[in-house]
């Protein structure tokens, strides 16, 4: 969201988990304007001077874990959560944690 980059290795474990973590990883980084290349066991977010896509819709792909990794980009803009119940798996409060630290939640 800031469009620094980073390298990120040794995510190996990612490809068999509920989905496939690196492409949709991949896929929803890319609705912001997000530069992604993927291995089998790496992601390299490239740096951008490119804006923020505003107001995006992300999908969870039935994984707790990707909903819970990108509502953090609802700081920089308002984003869709499809799915959003999907945290229930592992942290049933997850949307209420984040409210009560200033998040709006429609």
């Amino acid at each position: 969201g800031l469009g620094i980059g980073c390298d990120l290795t040794g995510l190996h474990t990612l490809k068999i988990k509920e989905t496939d973590r690196l492409v949709a990883l991949q896929n929803e980084l890319q609705k912001f304007s997000g530069k992604i290349e993927i291995t089998n066991k790496s992601l390299y977010l490239k740096p951008s001077d490119t804006s923020f896509t505003k107001n995006v819709t992300i999908k969870t792909y039935n994984d707790h874990r990707m909903a819970m990794a990108l509502a953090p980009l609802a700081i920089i803009s308002p984003i869709n959560i499809k799915d959003p119940d999907v945290v229930s798996k592992s942290y049933p409060n997850f949307w209420k944690d984040l409210q009560a630290m200033g998040f709006t939640i429609d």
